[in-house]
């Protein structure tokens, strides 16, 4: 059975949809640029089958037409490795998978052009750092004591440390987001969750606060610091579910169930 392959114009509107960027949420390359000299370019990209052209390919369907084989809408543009990748796994990805990588990248791209080319880097390149940046979010806050030790062998004082050093980590990250990103405004919300904790606990003296069930600040500072665990483990919790990120440790005994 002869290969369907695609023909030189279709090969050009899939390079042009994915504005020559590989298709592949977690590589991005860039699949154009210029050869050395001054006058040639260079391409490195490859427009992919997502059902196979030929039976035994990967994802072959043996409903379709010779057109439908050959069309734009059975193809995708990637890099040249993920281009082979793609085609010799085949069972590592699925038609609906590749199906889903054209469609979220052409509506990224739709917003890139929209957006202007000033920002387009930055949000390519949130969107291919998200599902790590989202790690490095649940890392950070799993590591804090301050959101899962015992209220009683907790020091206050030790707790304002650990939190703003927090909020100076999730500063950090948040460079790397897309500003009104998802990730972006998750950041900022766990800062002004952090921010109100500390807001309410800013009359007390956290150096030499200790727990003490018959002092009213302490009491105080329970309640905050009670009210700052439930908040962030909610925004964890909704937030590791969206990359399916598992919890773990003592933080993820004490997500609110």
């Amino acid at each position: 059975m002869p290969r369907h392959e695609f023909s030189l114009p279709v090969k050009r509107e899939l390079a042009m949809r994915a504005a020559h960027f590989c298709s592949n949420p977690q590589c991005l390359r860039l699949t154009a640029g210029p050869r050395s000299g001054h006058e040639r370019g260079l391409g490195t990209g490859h427009a992919a089958h997502i059902c196979a052209a030929a039976e035994g390919g990967p994802r072959y369907d043996p409903n379709q037409s010779e057109v439908q084989r050959r069309s734009a809408a059975n193809g995708l543009w990637l890099c040249r490795e993920c281009g082979d990748m793609v085609d010799k796994d085949h069972a590592g990805f699925t038609a609906q998978q590749l199906h889903d990588w054209k469609r979220d990248h052409e509506a990224l791209i739709v917003e890139v052009r929209q957006r202007g080319w000033a920002s387009s880097i930055e949000l390519l390149r949130s969107g291919q750092m998200a599902p790590s940046l989202a790690r490095d979010i649940v890392a950070l806050v799993e590591d804090r004591r301050a959101f899962w030790a015992r209220f009683d062998a907790e020091f206050p004082d030790r707790v304002r440390i650990s939190l703003d050093g927090l909020r100076h980590d999730l500063s950090r990250l948040r460079r790397d987001c897309a500003p009104g990103s998802p990730l972006d405004t998750v950041i900022v919300a766990l800062a002004k969750t952090i921010r109100h904790f500390f807001d309410l606990v800013e009359p007390f003296d956290l150096t030499t606060l200790r727990c003490d069930g018959g002092d009213p600040e302490w009491l105080a500072f329970e309640a905050a610091l009670r009210a700052l665990r439930k908040s962030v483990g909610y925004q964890i919790a909704e937030l590791a579910a969206s990359y399916s990120i598992p919890l773990q440790g003592e933080f993820a005994e004490q997500i609110p169930k």
